[in-house]
């Protein structure tokens, strides 16, 4: 009797403590595996759970994936609300796409469902997909006035931008990739260099065309000819 009574008590989880134990044992088991070479009985084993517990809340592995990745839809607007400058400015611009990098450099469960997404196309990675790019929209929006009739497509050049940063990541448990190794300090900051430059130079361009506007109606008022102002400035 006393030495039951002098027994630890095992504690007793409740919903909210296993369907967190849930959700972790999933960011583990992903960030390890990936969505696709994770099983459900792994993940009930890391869980410390029976399989009771987990198929009286989900149906299926396909059922909680598709609960579990709503908790990244925002991913990237959580991105955005990180930023320290104003959004239009180049500094924004160039710090949008270097936490976007920040976040994948590591093994993440993002990076990963951007892996899902390319390899397998399903309800779950399509939605992920879509909402993605419609929580984007709004910042695409506010670009797009700012480089408007500048001759430069800022979507265009953004996509290839935030393209190249996903691939880059996708690929450097492959290889290096340009001799550039994102695996290593080095090989991270040189991405976020090139982000830096590209960043200037796309507004560095538009402030010159903005120069050259400027300087074309003044030269105008003073009753220089189109031509001329052409040679001038065209170069």
């Amino acid at each position: 009797m006393a030495e039951e009574e002098n027994k630890p008590k095992r504690y007793r989880r409740t919903n909210v403590d296993i369907q967190a134990d849930i959700i972790k044992a999933a960011e583990s088991l992903i960030k390890k595996k990936g969505f696709a070479s994770t099983l459900v009985t792994e993940l009930i084993k890391k869980a410390r759970i029976e399989p009771l517990v987990f198929y009286n809340r989900y149906d299926n592995l396909s059922e909680f994936y598709d609960e579990f990745v709503k908790r990244y839809d925002y991913w990237f607007k959580d991105v955005l609300t990180g930023v320290q400058f104003p959004t239009d400015s180049e500094l924004g611009y160039i710090s949008i796409f270097k936490d976007v990098q920040k976040a994948l450099q590591d093994k993440s469960v993002m990076l990963e469902l951007l892996r899902w997404e390319i390899a397998e196309g399903n309800e779950t990675t399509v939605r992920t997909a879509m909402l993605r790019e419609m929580h984007t929209l709004p910042l695409v929006n506010i670009y797009e006035e700012k480089f408007k009739d500048t001759g430069i497509d800022i979507s265009a050049i953004s996509s290839l931008i935030i393209g190249g940063i996903y691939y880059l990541n996708l690929h450097r448990e492959r290889s290096k990739f340009s001799d550039i190794d994102l695996n290593t300090e080095q090989g991270q900051k040189r991405i976020d260099r090139a982000i830096e430059n590209l960043g200037h130079m796309i507004f560095h361009y538009q402030e010159l065309n903005d120069y050259k506007r400027t300087v074309s109606e003044k030269l105008k008022e003073k009753g220089i000819s189109d031509v001329i102002i052409k040679e001038c400035l065209v170069k």
